[in-house]
């Protein structure tokens, strides 16, 4: 929570310092970050010199699979946390669009319940899913070019224990999901942090004893195990016990988290097939080794970003609240601060990756390669853009709507085949898949909806960005 830093001039600033950080769901959503750019980066040099440019490129294959699990969830996930805060936020009931306004400001324990279970239920039928279309897709994926990988045998094994790890992965997450949407995110940021901890050392320690390829997805379904054991018994400590509810309750909570589910979902779907696509038309037309290029830089981009949107993600479930309670003061008090924090934390990571990025792979002597300096500063730009458009989507889908969703796709595709005319009649190589995105974005969904998102907090979009920063409020109660 930004506001007042508990710092002071006395002897006893370092211990109230470290009192805060214990207690500050940001400071350890970045340590959760810090640990993911650990497993991405300061795995990277092992990776480097433990896979040979070959392998290095199916290592991103299989990545880009791994990435195939959002589009499994289809959308529910950000609907459950929605619903979940509604609850928390005293709401009576969930309906399929719009919001029912609290009565109260406590939360509903009976309807609490009743998502818990739902669910549970329902990322055990994804698990299923995932199984059957993660499966299928990746081992064409991976037999594309698994020949020419030095131990093609070895290869296939790794992308087994991938299919398994994020199978698992996949159903893992429904405690965690539930605990973010009761406002219960510095518990979950926390269960996170120990989950990889405990991927990375499983995985540093595989890669240097020459696991290979199988080295993180086996240090992930530790992790995974881990986490899913944890997040369930704080989501049963914190609900009490509760009857099991009828199967109908459990079907009719499903068919109210549908209708904007399946929105969010074939946004989420849109997003991953165009990552596939890219990833196959890289594979197709320029090789493993161009692909080692797009699939390093993309990696070390995404992980800023998701450094710099820590600031936002932990605040969601609390703006859920008071969206059921229409304070739009308050929301706007929360988010401004969070919303500047986020956009220049972006710039200042990826300035630093664009001037050392580069530099830093020529002195590990590894051979490898980002891509050409103008291109990685246009990547970045991209990135930094679908930060901003990111930020008003979320917001928008506090109100229980997704307005966004066909000029979303429309984008998609056009960013589609924009990258398949540029890669075929210009010679613009692999520049033309971070180009074409970038237009396509640019002509509808990087101004419209900042616009509209602006309005959704009672005011307009540059009244908001000049508005001047106060002290956050009390949080509303938690179930601990």
């Amino acid at each position: 929570m930004i506001g007042r830093f508990p710092f002071s001039t006395q002897p006893s600033q370092a211990g109230a310092i470290l009192k805060w950080l214990r207690h500050s769901t940001v400071a350890w959503s970045w340590v959760a970050n810090g640990l993911r750019l650990a497993i991405g980066v300061f795995l990277l040099p092992l990776v480097l010199h433990k896979l040979s440019t070959e392998e290095l490129g199916m290592y991103y294959v299989l990545l880009s699979l791994v990435a195939l699990a959002p589009v499994i969830d289809f959308g529910f996930s950000p609907t459950i946390v929605r619903f979940v805060s509604y609850a928390m936020g005293g709401a009576e009931t969930i309906q399929p669009q719009g919001f029912a306004r609290a009565t109260t400001a406590s939360p509903n324990r009976q309807l609490l319940s009743q998502l818990f279970f739902t669910t549970r239920s329902l990322y055990r039928y994804m698990a299923v899913v995932a199984l059957v279309l993660v499966g299928a897709w990746g081992t064409y994926m991976v037999e594309l070019r698994v020949h020419e990988t030095p131990f093609p045998t070895v290869t296939r094994v790794a992308w087994a224990i991938t299919l398994v790890a994020t199978v698992f992965d996949i159903y893992s997450n429904w405690a965690v999901i539930f605990l973010r949407g009761m406002n219960e995110v510095l518990v979950s940021v926390q269960i996170s942090v120990l989950a990889s901890v405990v991927k990375f050392v499983v995985a540093a320690g595989l890669l240097l004893g020459g696991g290979g390829l199988m080295s993180l997805p086996l240090g992930s379904l530790v992790g995974s195990l881990l986490q899913q054991s944890l997040a369930r018994w704080q989501c049963c400590k914190r609900l009490g016990s509760h009857a099991l509810p009828e199967a109908a309750h459990i079907w009719q909570n499903l068919r109210i988290l549908w209708p904007n589910s399946w929105r969010l979902g074939l946004m989420t779907l849109s997003t991953c097939l165009t990552s596939q696509a890219n990833t196959a038309i890289c594979l197709k037309v320029l090789g493993l080794a161009e692909n080692a290029q797009y699939g390093l830089s993309g990696q070390l981009v995404g992980i800023i970003s998701g450094m710099a949107a820590v600031w936002t993600t932990v605040k969601w479930q609390l703006i859920g609240q008071y969206r059921a309670q229409h304070d739009y003061a308050t929301m706007r008090r929360v988010l401004w601060p969070r919303f500047w924090l986020q956009h220049l934390s972006f710039l200042a990571l990826a300035g630093g990756l664009i001037l050392c990025g580069p530099p830093l792979l020529r002195w590990f002597g590894s051979g490898k390669q980002m891509l050409p300096l103008g291109w990685l500063v246009l990547l970045a730009l991209y990135s930094f853009v679908e930060l901003h458009l990111s930020f008003w989507a979320a917001l928008i889908s506090t109100e229980n709507r997704i307005p966004f969703l066909w000029p979303g796709l429309a984008t998609s595709l056009l960013g589609l085949s924009l990258s398949l005319a540029l890669i075929h009649f210009t010679s613009l190589g692999i520049g033309a898949l971070v180009l074409a995105p970038l237009l396509a974005g640019s002509l509808f969904n990087y101004w419209y909806w900042p616009l509209v998102g602006a309005r959704s907090l009672d005011k307009s979009f540059f009244r908001f960005l000049c508005g001047s920063p106060r002290c956050v409020p009390p949080q509303p109660a938690t179930t601990a």
